[in-house]
């Protein structure tokens, strides 16, 4: 079973996405990432991020909750999102 979000986000697409941008070498001010490739960025909400991590979790009801943690480097913040509400970027 693939767990795929609306945006089409495959969750084994997002891991390797987070993996591939631990490695970006160059980093900046606080080990920020910096000239993230558009290949790995993603677009939540019209805005454009980079996959940090996954998070599993379970509602009260214990259905799974797949989170993604996104990176806004405009605005230097961490986002925790549905992975569901996820788009890959068109290139």
């Amino acid at each position: 079973m693939k767990c795929m979000g609306v945006g089409g986000m495959e969750r084994n697409k997002f891991l390797n996405m987070c993996r591939e941008c631990a490695m970006i070498r160059d980093r900046g001010l606080f080990n920020v990432r910096q000239n993230v490739p558009d290949r790995l960025r993603v677009i939540y909400k019209g805005i454009e991020y980079y996959p940090q991590a996954y998070e599993l979790a379970f509602f009260d009801d214990g259905s799974v909750n797949h989170i993604a943690i996104i990176h806004d480097l405009k605005a230097n913040s961490i986002c925790h999102v549905p992975l569901k509400d996820i788009f890959e970027k068109e290139r």
